[in-house]
């Protein structure tokens, strides 16, 4: 019987959210929840779903992996992606609180949304991607998946982490699709997905989280950039947005001081400009969905849902989407780009590229646990049981040639933070093991 605590959460939602919002109460899982003898249950579905994220390692191990680019030893402004992560959560909180959507489900989305995020960011999505296809090395078997963040993220929270006697975290479906659908559409995949509307768009909560990643991900890359001297002062305050925003603060603005207090000043007023403009539209967009697909109780939007949303109503409007494009075309052409760029991209791909050859090449070089998660998953032998003789003939026929085993590897990898990558990468490459990688142009650039 649901705790009377649960219940009164339950039922808040049912009086404050909106018709098309998704409740906890009806949020299935692939699992029964643990029974561990707790004489109290006082979290929505939703809620213990955000608990088991943010408890999980690959969430802790967010801060020491790049926002952009490769994150030194020491770094104690630029963001990182845990930084990233908690203000996406804190943006898209706030937009989905003004349209009454599900808090909880958004932040749990939001929260785990970049869980699958490898070192070097979009450098080792790359990597990875072109390792899985086998445009770095013909001889690996090739998985028609590929490698992308919100696929990976959603492997780390159905099978990867490890805290309970079942695989993964057991998150309740929405959430799960919500991470799946983060970065806009579905991932193209060949595996069938449990619990994920396959085809469909995403629902308003994991849009919510999709437009405050976009706005977070531009805002904050152009406060670090001006904030570290990358960009000048002049630049930025040439944008339109900028340009609005220092019309709007008057006075104000010329007063607030040096590059240090107006880029604050510019980061405040655009996030508010932003949101305020997703708010405002998307309310309008959401009300029309309303009244067109005659949803006005939850029984209704559950029944149209699938057929009714189109995957585009929590966006910006015009005025305020050709801003935030001029603000990442300036990003991507003077920050994103440019040899510095080029060397920190190229460094990360050859990291990433050298440790799979070379654990590829000889498995022994990896922890125990991998290779133990590799006996459960193909069935062989755990390598170090094996005489020698025998573990080479093990290597040659059941890992090298197997695509199960090259997952696994990206899987690892995927994991590292910066700073350990380019440790075990320097470590093998003092013992000679890392090796040469031919054709480091991707092939195919990830979205």
């Amino acid at each position: 019987m649901p705790d009377p605590m649960r219940l009164r959460l339950e039922r808040a939602e049912e009086q404050t959210l909106a018709p098309y919002a998704l409740r906890s109460a009806s949020a299935g899982r692939r699992y029964p929840v643990e029974d561990e003898g707790r004489a109290f249950d006082y979290r929505t579905s939703f809620q213990r779903d955000r608990d088991r994220i943010v408890y999980s390692r690959a969430f802790r191990r967010l801060r020491q992996k790049a926002q952009a680019g490769i994150l030194p030893d020491y770094e104690d402004h630029r963001r990182n992606r845990l930084t990233h992560t908690l203000e996406v959560s804190q943006l898209a909180r706030t937009i989905g609180r003004a349209l009454r959507l599900n808090e909880d489900l958004i932040e749990a989305i939001a929260l785990g949304h970049d869980l699958g995020q490898p070192a070097f960011g979009a450098a080792g999505e790359r990597a990875l991607d072109d390792l899985l296809r086998g445009r770095l090395d013909a001889e690996v078997p090739q998985d028609p998946n590929g490698f992308s963040r919100p696929m990976q993220s959603l492997r780390v929270v159905d099978r990867i982490e490890k805290r309970y006697a079942h695989p993964g975290l057991n998150l309740t479906d929405p959430v799960r699709e919500g991470i799946l659908k983060s970065a806009g559409g579905e991932p193209a995949s060949t595996e069938q997905l449990e619990g994920v509307r396959a085809g469909l768009p995403p629902l308003f909560e994991a849009q919510t989280v999709r437009l405050a990643d976009r706005i977070s991900t531009a805002l904050h890359e152009l406060d670090d950039a001006l904030q570290a001297g990358v960009l000048e002062l002049g630049r930025v305050e040439r944008l339109s947005a900028v340009r609005r925003l220092a019309r709007k603060l008057g006075a104000r603005y010329a007063r607030a001081g040096g590059r240090f207090m107006k880029a604050n000043a510019i980061h405040r007023g655009l996030v508010h400009l932003l949101v305020t403009s997703a708010v405002l539209h998307a309310s309008r967009a959401l009300e029309r969905f309303g009244q067109r697909a005659k949803v006005s109780r939850r029984e209704d939007f559950a029944r149209v849902r699938d057929a009714a949303v189109g995957g585009a109503e929590v966006a910006l409007p015009t005025a305020a989407r050709r801003m935030l494009d001029e603000i990442e075309a300036l990003l991507d052409a003077e920050v994103r780009r440019g040899r510095d760029a080029d060397r920190v991209e190229t460094r990360g791909r050859l990291v990433l590229a050298g440790l799979f050859r070379a654990y590829r090449s000889e498995p022994r070089l990896l922890d125990d646990h991998v290779l133990l998660r590799y006996k459960e998953l193909a069935g062989v032998r755990f390598l170090r049981d094996l005489p020698r003789e025998r573990a080479e003939r093990e290597i040659a026929t059941r890992y090298r040639g197997d695509a199960r085993f090259a997952r696994l590897l990206a899987d690892h990898l995927a994991s590292m933070t910066d700073a350990f990558a380019l440790a075990e990468h320097a470590s093998l490459l003092a013992m000679g093991l890392v090796v040469g990688v031919p054709a480091l142009a991707s092939a195919q650039p990830i979205e």
